[in-house]
This record gives C-alpha cells, sequence and structure tokens, in this order.
C-alpha cells in the first residue's frame, strides 16, 4: 500500500496536468464555485422547508443558473 501511494504521488508531482494544476494563472472562478455551491445548497433547501418539494423543484433550477450567471469570467 506504500509503494502504490509513493507511486501516485510521484506520477501527479511529476506532471502537473494529472494534478489538474496546468494553467499558471489565478483567478477567483474555483473558490467562486465554491461558495456560490454552498450558497446555493442552502437557499434551496430553505425554499424546501418553507414552502414543500414541488416549489423546491422549481426553484432549484432558478437558483442554480441564477448563481452560476454570478460567477466571475473565467
Amino acid at each position: 500500500m506504500k509503494r502504490l501511494a509513493a507511486l501516485s504521488a510521484a506520477v501527479i508531482m511529476g506532471a502537473p496536468s494529472l494534478a489538474l494544476a496546468v494553467e499558471h494563472s489565478a483567478g477567483y472562478r474555483g473558490i467562486g464555485q465554491l461558495y456560490f455551491g454552498l450558497m446555493a445548497a442552502i437557499l434551496i433547501y430553505g425554499v424546501y422547508d418553507s414552502f414543500g418539494k414541488k416549489a423546491m423543484y422549481v426553484a432549484a433550477p432558478i437558483i442554480a443558473v441564477g448563481l452560476y450567471m454570478m460567477l466571475p469570467p473565467s
């Protein structure tokens, strides 16, 4: 098991594309997606708690698309 962990660590460190670290420019899109994803989950749960399952099915896509549109450009 230690050999597999060491081999996978060496491969990931040796090839940045496998570590999803190819792009060198810094941006806020990734942290924005995490932040807005958490906000969407909280808002969708609030709609479900207040209005029920049918309203959640209507509001969830609206909330998700609205928050996606608010992300900074890449």
